[in-house]
């Protein structure tokens, strides 16, 4: 006699701890950021008094800062990569109690999963200028539209993101 394979159960983080958890990792690269700006240097970047400053914040790329953009992309991946790869969970999930694993099992995600929900963010945001941003959105708001609570990378790697039981 078999028996049928069980649902996996868990409860679906819910939208604004996830925002939450969003923000302070944010600032956690925001900060890691500015290091690796300091480093690289950044001295092709204009004022934000200066008439190009939004052509550059939506195009990276425009005036030869794209070394700087490819160190951060780099970063961010890495931030997120390693992380959700070893724990599932980054300093913003943890502090939040929550955790990404694989929509079908529930089990932390194989690498190759993990792999492409950290790649979709920099392909989205960086890889498309002056499309970038909308993009980025367009992956953060994904939440709200599906039933399951997931962004677009989500979707994309087979994930969820749920909470850890105390």
């Amino acid at each position: 006699m078999t028996t049928a394979p069980q649902a996996p159960t868990w409860t679906t983080a819910a939208r604004r701890h996830r925002f939450a958890a969003f923000l302070v990792d944010n600032l956690i690269l925001l900060a890691a950021n500015t290091l690796i700006g300091l480093v690289l240097g950044t001295a092709a970047q204009p004022e934000a008094g200066e008439a190009d400053y939004l052509t550059t914040l939506l195009n990276p790329y425009a005036e030869g800062g794209w070394p700087l953009q490819i160190a951060i992309i780099a970063a961010n991946a890495a931030y997120f990569w390693v992380q959700h790869a070893l724990w599932g969970q980054t300093p913003g999930k943890r502090l939040y109690r929550l955790k990404v694993v694989t929509a079908a099992t529930g089990a932390t995600p194989a690498h190759r999963q993990v792999g492409i929900r950290t790649l979709v963010h920099p392909l989205l945001s960086s890889a498309a200028p002056y499309l970038g941003p909308v993009l980025y959105l367009v992956d953060a708001l994904w939440i709200f539209g599906d039933p399951g609570r997931r962004c677009l990378h989500d979707v994309i790697a087979g994930t969820v993101v749920v909470d850890v039981p105390a």
